[in-house]
């Protein structure tokens, strides 16, 4: 059923943010990173979410962690999004769903409208500090995601285990 499990290796992800910076997964081993993948700007859940998890960025920054966003398409959209929002973390445009699918994301390329796609649903990945799944959430609808406060008590635990969980 689940194509990832906890502690297999993370899929590679290299992708560029809204912004046109470049951004590797692997950049980041010996920090954990949360991968919230996401419908898009246009949908109500996400235009709350985003910005809510946001706030928590530089919480868990101190924690040894950091947060991206993972889209499938609008990458003007989400440009200006970002800017409205004024966002910390990226946003990363998966144009083709090729991550989504790699990370088993429900809906992958659902057309919204012209050559803007969406994933159906959003997904959490916690990723931890040597690159493996520590923990992962796969939903089929808009609700269930954990919130950024129960991941911040998986940090705190894996702060004292090594950064894993």
């Amino acid at each position: 059923m689940f194509k990832l499990h906890n502690g297999d290796d993370a899929p590679e992800i290299q992708l560029t943010d809204t912004q046109g910076r470049e951004w590797k997964l692997s950049d980041r081993r010996g920090k954990m990173v949360v991968l919230h993948f996401c419908r898009g700007e246009f949908c109500p859940t996400p235009r709350g979410e985003i910005p809510y998890w946001d706030n928590f960025a530089h919480i868990f920054a101190k924690m040894n962690c950091e947060i991206a966003f993972l889209v499938n398409g609008g990458r003007e959209e989400h440009k200006e999004f970002a800017r409205f929002m004024r966002l910390r973390s990226p946003i990363l445009v998966d144009e083709d769903g090729a991550v989504g699918d790699a990370y088993n994301v429900y809906g992958v390329n659902t057309p919204v409208r012209g050559d803007y796609k969406t994933y159906l649903a959003p997904s959490v990945y916690l990723i931890d500090a040597e690159g493996k799944i520590a923990c992962f959430w796969i939903l089929s609808g808009p609700r269930g995601r954990p919130s950024p406060e129960s991941l911040l008590g998986i940090l705190c635990y894996a702060q004292a285990n090594g950064w894993k969980y």
